[in-house]
């Protein structure tokens, strides 16, 4: 028998607005997990006998769907990105099969030997999208990690403070071609800027002030 390497992952960002993705099991975990996938604007069908009050709570006939019955292979290689919760290992061990045979993304919870994707601690502060994982080994240090950022960000990087991110370098983009000059300016911001950018207006930024920052940093 082949034993499985220790996998190696690939960290990325995956694009499901719009896609359809299948939850297998109607637990509190499957709740969650369903809520990750709404929250990234997936069309979502959940396949289970029954749902937990959360999960209900969930169901919307726009992008959440309840197929009240058990899994019916292999109906996972219809789906973008498929999540088995469920308790029989049969049914888990077969939506794996279903999604491998298909090149289908999928998790199976607390079963990383059926995985192929796994789901890190995530964290969203604006535009900021943040994920963590020990790939499983330690998650209550990835928990513990994710609260610390997670305040971090609140402190240094409030909305208004990011929204006049946004239009430096809109502004740099639009007045600066030479990349070395871009990256300077964009150093400063951070040092200089984030120190006094509590004053300015996000009506009216200092475009003054970082043209001229833009001829010091290139006559530098």
């Amino acid at each position: 028998m082949t034993v499985k390497s220790e996998p190696h992952y690939l960290p990325l960002f995956f694009d499901i607005m719009d896609q359809p993705c299948l939850v297998v099991g109607g637990g509190e975990v499957a709740a969650r997990k369903t809520t990750q996938l709404l929250q990234a604007k997936a069309r979502v069908t959940i396949v289970s006998p029954e749902i937990c009050g959360e999960m209900q709570r969930l169901i919307d006939p726009e992008r959440c769907e309840w197929q009240q019955r058990l899994y019916l292979s292999p109906e996972a290689r219809e789906y973008r990105l498929v999540i088995a919760t469920t308790n029989d290992e049969a049914v888990n061990r077969r939506i794996f099969e279903d999604c491998e045979n298909s090149s289908i993304p999928v998790n199976v919870v607390d079963q990383p030997e059926l995985c192929s994707v796994i789901f890190p601690a995530i964290i969203r502060h604006g535009s900021i999208t943040l994920a963590i994982s020990s790939s499983g080994k330690i998650p209550f240090y990835t928990r513990s990690l994710r609260a610390k950022l997670e305040r971090f960000l609140q402190d240094q990087l409030p909305v208004d403070r990011e929204l006049m991110l946004i239009k430096f370098r809109e502004f740099v983009k639009s007045n600066v071609t030479e990349q070395t000059l871009k990256i300077k300016l964009y150093d400063r911001m951070l040092d200089e800027g984030m120190k006094i950018g509590s004053k300015w207006s996000i009506d009216h930024p200092p475009y003054d002030l970082w043209t001229r920052w833009i001829e010091e940093e290139r006559n530098r």
